[in-house]
């Protein structure tokens, strides 16, 4: 009974590991990013502008957070609330410094893609865009209020193969030999030192 429950707990922990790709592939990246399936979304209090990344000519695929391979991307900007449609909106795609920025920052070294503000009446626009490197990326979406007041939430993703990609890989690996570990020792105890004689 208590291998039982052993095993069934390393059961549980594969599946959590094995699993953890497609759920970081569908997870957000913070409060003000959100996925749903494979399209991610940018929130503007509770109205939200989904985004959703394709690979023309290589698959059928919609890509949210882990963008499989470089080389041409196009991504659809959809918007939610119908005013939105009437308000500018300013697209700026980074390559991510790994440290902390905002919209104070010098952006233009780090740009790979910027479409100043405008409005897109339609609610839909999409654009598309050749990615040379691996690497991870974040994606900034201002929207220009009524009163003037610029909103900027940012939603972050990878493109091409990353190391963080193959973390759950190597940590399954690991926990599957440290498993084999213990079932060895256990199916083969180490011999014990036979008790020594009372003396006479």
């Amino acid at each position: 009974m208590k291998w039982r429950g052993v095993w069934a707990a390393v059961l549980g922990a594969l599946m959590f590991v094995v699993a953890s790709p497609a759920a970081r592939a569908e997870g957000g990246a913070g409060p003000e990013a959100m996925t749903m399936g494979n399209m991610c979304m940018v929130m503007f209090g509770y109205d939200m502008i989904h985004i959703t990344s394709y690979l023309p000519g290589k698959s059928r695929s919609e890509y949210c957070e882990e963008i499989p391979a470089t080389g041409k991307v196009i991504m659809v900007f959809d918007i939610e609330n119908p005013h939105f449609r009437d308000l500018p909106i300013e697209i700026r795609i980074i390559r991510d410094p790994l440290t902390p920025v905002n919209v104070n920052s010098d952006l233009e070294p780090l740009t790979e893609v910027h479409f100043p503000a405008q409005q897109y009446k339609k609610g839909t626009f999409s654009f598309e865009h050749e990615y040379k490197n691996n690497g991870h990326y974040i994606g900034l979406v201002t929207l220009t209020k009524d009163n003037g007041e610029k909103e900027t939430q940012m939603f972050k993703f990878s493109v091409g193969e990353t190391l963080w990609q193959y973390v759950s890989y190597v940590l399954g690996a690991v926990l599957i030999g440290l498993v084999v570990l213990v079932y060895w020792k256990h199916s083969h105890p180490g011999r014990r030192p036979a008790a020594k004689q009372a003396s006479a």
